[in-house]
């Protein structure tokens, strides 16, 4: 009896989702960085910059400069804290999908999810390809069908055994 192993597809999985958990880590650490971040501290940072590199610069354009970065940071805060969320949801169905494959019960549920949490996790970075290839994998390698390799369900084979043996 030939039992398909899986593995490639969970290595893959568990690398994507380890990869997956640093990043989530790193942009977490990030966006909680910038949310508690002194934005007034910045904005003083900020023109203190911008009059040692244009000294004619306006207060007026002192106050357009300051509203940008205000709008910058509170635009970096929402869409970080979305980013984080969806990388969540990513490594959650990474995992259910690691333990979906490992079991080798439903390889092409596992492949939906994997797709899933690749597109979840973003574009550019390496564990959403991990996550695409471990779903080609689910989905091109068939799973074995015990009952056709077992002699005592496969009619053709008890016939061509049978004619083979010596009488």
């Amino acid at each position: 009896m030939n039992v398909l192993s899986r593995v490639g597809e969970v290595a893959l999985g568990i690398i994507g989702s380890i990869l997956n958990a640093i990043f989530l880590i790193i942009v977490t650490l990030a966006v909680m960085g910038v949310s508690s971040a002194d934005s007034a501290e910045i904005q003083m940072y900020f023109e203190e910059q911008m009059i040692i590199t244009d000294p004619t610069m306006t207060s007026e354009d002192m106050l357009m400069f300051n509203d940008i970065v205000s709008v910058g940071l509170n635009i970096f805060g929402i869409v970080g804290w979305v980013f984080v969320g969806t990388l969540l949801i990513s490594l959650i169905l990474s995992i259910v999908g690691v333990f979906k494959v490992s079991k080798n019960k439903s390889p092409k549920t596992a492949g939906v999810l994997f797709i899933f949490a690749a597109m979840l996790s973003g574009i550019i970075l390496l564990a959403p390809i991990l996550f695409y290839i471990a779903a080609i994998m689910c989905f091109a390698r068939k799973t074995t069908d015990h009952h056709l390799e077992e002699t005592f369900y496969n009619n053709d084979r008890q016939q061509t055994d049978q004619s083979h043996q010596p009488l």
